[in-house]
């Protein structure tokens, strides 16, 4: 997130987490996202979908936020 978040650190647009049973482990990135965006103001916090969560497996974390590219694939 430091590396494409639109604007870097100045980044204060919406941001959220996804985890797959294992939400300290999304609690603490919440923690550590609000520590270094300080113009970010809130993280929230949802399970993964079973779909996708069959897929992953338990222990997925992920952080979703707008960057500053978009590539499209050929």
């Amino acid at each position: 997130m430091e590396q494409h978040a639109l604007d870097g650190r100045d980044y204060g647009g919406l941001c959220y987490i996804s985890h797959s049973d294992c939400l300290e482990d999304a609690v603490s990135v919440r923690e550590q996202v609000l520590e270094r965006f300080k113009n970010v103001k809130q993280i929230p916090i949802f399970d993964v979908g079973t779909t996708i969560g069959c897929h992953t497996g338990t222990g997925t974390v992920a952080l979703f936020f707008v960057g500053d590219e978009h590539r499209e694939d050929s």
